[in-house]
């Protein structure tokens, strides 16, 4: 039988759990809370919107004196690009790693694994001038090739894959079908829950990134990580309010992506960690 919990305890969970979520929401509540406030209150010291009006003035004026409109949608080209390549090339990864037994396996998905654990700040300057010497500086290429491999993205993928019946890819290779076609018209239909899991995952990563589209990105290529970076210089002479309501139209993308498909996240990460 399971322990009750007693009555202290639950108290004590719902106040840290409480405590918690106003220390997440705290950013974007500001965000909310500056850009929706009059002129006349400080930026540091408004805790509390008092103005429809003037947040509507305020993202009226980011779209129009800043570049965001532009930048939003060259963002959504290359986290699309990014998204598109990491789950072709993971879903292929992970297939040949779950389903087939070859020499070296356990070990190449180790390698795989181990990945994880470099920092960027590690690697980053020789693929920077990996990426320059190619002179895929400043373009999509440049952009998206980099961050299309994901090691978290080959895990969850082939965690799901550990607990798939591999008595279906046997029947069709008794039925006659060829490699690639069991994984198109077999195992790709099933894996609907970890690939909606990660990509969720890798929208949410990619659109925040900033130091790789930092060094890459130029005059053709700004994605709005580097843009609202670059509002917070010193030679930027747009008025506050309408800087901290560029950062919060950056912001609603990737909130919106989350709220939309969290339940599919949980589901994607508990369905992996039933078998490994």
């Amino acid at each position: 039988m399971m322990k009750q919990t007693s009555p202290a305890a639950k108290i004590f969970s719902w106040i840290f759990a409480l405590f918690w979520l106003a220390v997440c929401l705290l950013p974007f509540t500001q965000l909310i809370s500056v850009t929706f406030s009059t002129a006349d209150r400080g930026i540091v010291s408004t805790f509390y919107p008092n103005s429809l009006s003037s947040g509507i003035e305020n993202i009226k004026q980011a779209l129009l004196q800043t570049n965001m409109s532009p930048s939003t949608l060259q963002t959504l080209i290359y986290v699309s690009v990014t998204i598109v390549g990491m789950l072709i090339v993971s879903s292929l990864a992970a297939y040949e790693l779950a389903c087939f037994k070859f020499p070296g396996r356990d070990v190449i998905f180790m390698l795989i694994l181990s990945s994880m654990m470099l920092p960027m700040i590690t690697y980053i300057i020789p693929l920077y001038r990996f990426v320059y010497n190619l002179g895929w500086s400043d373009t999509l290429i440049g952009l998206a090739i980099p961050s299309i491999p994901s090691a978290f993205a080959v895990f969850i993928i082939r965690q799901f894959l550990e607990s798939m019946p591999h008595e279906l890819i046997e029947a069709g290779e008794i039925d006659g079908a060829g490699h690639l076609k069991i994984f198109l018209r077999v195992v790709l239909p099933l894996m609907a829950t970890p690939l909606l899991t990660v990509t969720v995952i890798q929208f949410m990563q990619v659109w925040g990134s900033f130091l790789w589209p930092t060094l890459v990105a130029g005059t053709k290529w700004k994605p709005v990580s580097v843009l609202v970076a670059g509002l917070l210089g010193d030679g930027s002479w747009i008025e506050g309010r309408v800087k901290i309501a560029a950062m919060l139209l950056s912001g609603i993308p990737p909130v919106a992506v989350y709220l939309l498909f969290q339940k599919y996240i949980v589901e994607g990460i508990a369905t992996s960690g039933l078998k490994g």
